[in-house]
C-alpha cells in the first residue's frame, strides 16, 4: 500500500504547490510582494518490525514526500510613481509597521497621511520610526524623505523611517504584503521617494511551474486510481498483502 500513500502525499504536495503559484501570480502586480517558492523533500523510509521479544522484519515503509515553501528574498525592481507619499527600498530591506496584531514588516511603500497626521500604509497600518513610534507629519504640507530615510518638512526633521533587513530563517508571510521574522538584521541600503518596489514575481517562471505541477498532479491521480483498483481486486481475491 506504500505506493498509494506515496502518490496521495504527492498529490497533496502538488496541490499546495499549485496554490503557492496561484498566489504568486495573483500578486505579480502588488507593490513590494515577495514571491514564494516550493521544494519537495522525500521522507526517509522506515523498517517495519513485529512486536515481541525476538522481532522480525516485516517490510519497509515510506510516506512519500513533504512540500515546503520559502520566501524569495531577491530584491525587486523600482517603479517611479511621481507621488511623494511613496517610498521604495533600494536593494533588500523592509519598512517596520504596526498592525492591529502587532509589529510586522513590509516592502509596500504606498504611504499616506491619515486624519491624525500619522504616516500609514495603504491598508492603514502605522509606519514606525527609528524610535519605535508612529511618524507624525503636519497635514496639508509635503515632506521630503532622504536616502537614509530621514523625513523633513521644510527645515524641520519630523522623523526617520525604521528600516531593517530580515533573516530568511523563520521569515513568514502574513498576507497583504506583510511579513514577520524572529530575527532583524542591520539595514545597509537606501530609500527613494516618489517610487515603489515592484513585485519580484517572474510570471513566465510561474506559468512553467503551474503547467508542471498540473501535469504531475494528473499523473499522481492516475497512479492513485490504478493502485486503488489493484488493491480492490487483491482484496476481493483474498490475496492482499
Amino acid at each position: 500500500m506504500d505506493a498509494l500513500y506515496i502518490a496521495a502525499a504527492g498529490m497533496i504536495g502538488q496541490n499546495q504547490n499549485l496554490a503557492l503559484v496561484a498566489g504568486n501570480l495573483s500578486n505579480s502586480q502588488s507593490p513590494g510582494y515577495l514571491a514564494e517558492s516550493g521544494t519537495f523533500e522525500a521522507f526517509p523510509s522506515g523498517t517495519v518490525v513485529e512486536n515481541g521479544r525476538n522481532p522480525k522484519v516485516l517490510g519497509q515503509s515510506s510516506s512519500g514526500v513533504a512540500f515546503t515553501s520559502a520566501i524569495d528574498m531577491a530584491g525587486s525592481g523600482v517603479e517611479s510613481t511621481g507621488n511623494p507619499n511613496n517610498v521604495a527600498i533600494l536593494g533588500n530591506g523592509f519598512f517596520v509597521v504596526r498592525t492591529a496584531n502587532g509589529i510586522a514588516y513590509t516592502r509596500d511603500g504606498q504611504f499616506s497621511v491619515d486624519a491624525l497626521g500619522r504616516l500609514v500604509t495603504a491598508r492603514g497600518d502605522l509606519v514606525l520610526g527609528k524610535n519605535g513610534q508612529p511618524i507624525h507629519v503636519k497635514t496639508g504640507q509635503g515632506f521630503t524623505v532622504s536616502p537614509t530615510g530621514v523625513i523633513t518638512q521644510g527645515t524641520t526633521t519630523v522623523g526617520a523611517l525604521a528600516l531593517t533587513n530580515l533573516s530568511p530563517v523563520g521569515l513568514k508571510a502574513l498576507g497583504n504584503d506583510l511579513y514577520t521574522s524572529p530575527t532583524r538584521l542591520p539595514f545597509t541600503g537606501q530609500v527613494l521617494q516618489s517610487a515603489v518596489n515592484s513585485s519580484n514575481v517572474n510570471v513566465a517562471d510561474e506559468m512553467v511551474q503551474m503547467i508542471d505541477a498540473q501535469s504531475r498532479y494528473q499523473s499522481l491521480t492516475e497512479m492513485v486510481n490504478e493502485e486503488s483498483k489493484r488493491l480492490s481486486t487483491a482484496a476481493t481475491l483474498g490475496v492482499l498483502a
